[in-house]
């Protein structure tokens, strides 16, 4: 008999015989519409246990950065002086691992000098970067960047991010991963989201790879289901402008297809960029292929690229980290076809490295592949994440 026939030992109900035999471990399901919930609850079980495995599996994957002596120094504007080993400042917050108080988050706004002997990467409003040592400025508020060719001095304010330059390939990669999982014992439903990205960056480029899978199922009910990956990869001039390509896997049967494929490039430009926020604008043009659910029929278009991004960083230990981004594509056709796509998220630091975060996402699309899809998805996910 086939083993999707059984149910396991912790059935209460009296085992019956099967041809005679009594199986020692399995218990038979009469065929009939029992059979559809008893394997949505085994594949339900089956389902978290491999999610569970698979978060546990991309934590222990996270690098860490390699560790140097802690000599670094960082004064700030209380009259305080801090020694230990500068992680990074990124998101209005200096990172400071010390051997006294383990990892300290300083706001960057209170911090009036840094130094360090190990090199560094400093980005600056406008999207231009430097590389060096950390020097001894002249006066507060000012840091010295020392490189073969000579030092300069900027503006503390004028700092976006600073990041230890690392030769090994996960040294140099930042990112996140975040989980959540909701389960229902009333109706047996169950709703989980993945979700991940990491960047690398290099004098003269930038690839950022991200990620996110939602999973919803209800006894009875009906599945939904979207996922997507998308890759970006960037090459930085000192100007705000710059180049991009970008490639995605989409999927989301809800709105007509279990495939599209985005892929495409275009210009981007930085409006706004400095400690606290980050404005940029993206054009191009991008190359889509959709397979529709439930045909063997594939749709192919060319379509216009808009998009804006918005991203405020905490200013504070207690503030919330905001992300916000818009993209339209307009078919380039005789009858267009308009999609836009919404993200909202907004995070909270929990303890250390990990954030609560809130989600939202909204996709409308004014003519969507195949019959009965539906022109607007919005979904709201909330999980725990770990930054690396």
């Amino acid at each position: 008999m086939p083993r999707e026939l059984f149910k396991y030992e912790d059935d209460p109900r009296p085992v019956a015989p099967v041809d005679g035999l009594h199986c020692c471990n399995m218990r038979p399901v009469p065929p009939t519409g029992e059979l559809h919930a008893a394997t949505y609850r085994i594949l339900e079980r089956r389902t978290v246990r491999q999610i569970l495995i698979g978060v546990l599996c991309l934590f222990a994957a996270v690098p860490a950065l390699a560790s140097h002596d802690k000599s670094d120094v960082v004064t700030t504007d209380d009259g305080n002086t801090f020694i230990g080993e500068i992680k990074s400042v990124r998101f209005a917050t200096l990172s400071l691992s010390t051997d006294a108080a383990g990892l300290l988050s300083i706001e960057w706004r209170r911090v009036t000098g840094i130094t360090s002997k190990f090199e560094y990467r400093v980005e600056l409003s406008g999207g231009i970067r430097h590389f060096g040592t950390l020097g001894s400025a002249k006066k507060n508020g000012r840091l010295s960047i020392v490189s073969p060719s000579g030092a300069i001095e900027v503006d503390l304010a004028d700092v976006v991010a600073i990041a230890p330059i690392e030769d090994g390939f996960w040294k140099s990669l930042d990112g996140s991963v975040s989980f959540g999982l909701t389960y229902t014992q009333a109706n047996d439903s169950i709703q989980y989201n993945l979700s991940g990205n990491a960047t690398r960056r290099k004098p003269k480029t930038y690839a950022e790879v991200s990620g996110q899978s939602i999973f919803n199922t209800q006894e009875g009910g009906e599945t939904t289901n979207q996922h997507y990956v998308k890759l970006i990869l960037a090459q930085i001039a000192k100007k705000k402008w710059g180049l991009f390509e970008l490639g995605e896997l989409q999927s989301n049967p809800a709105q007509g297809y279990d495939v599209r494929l985005i892929a495409g490039g275009g210009v981007t430009n930085f409006l706004i960029e400095d400690s606290w926020r980050l404005l940029s604008l993206n054009l191009g043009i991008v190359y889509n292929r959709e397979n529709v659910t439930g045909a063997a029929e594939s749709d192919d278009s060319a379509e216009a690229l808009v998009a804006v991004g918005f991203q405020r960083f905490k200013r504070s230990s207690h503030s919330p980290s905001v992300q916000l981004s818009f993209a339209t594509f307009t078919q380039i056709a005789d009858n267009p076809r308009f999609r836009s796509v919404l993200n909202f998220n907004i995070s909270w630091k929990v303890v250390g490295d990990f954030k609560f975060s809130v989600q939202v996402n909204n996709s409308h699309d004014s003519d969507p592949p195949g019959t009965d899809s539906n022109n607007n998805d919005l979904t709201l996910v909330t999980s725990i994440g770990y930054t690396f």
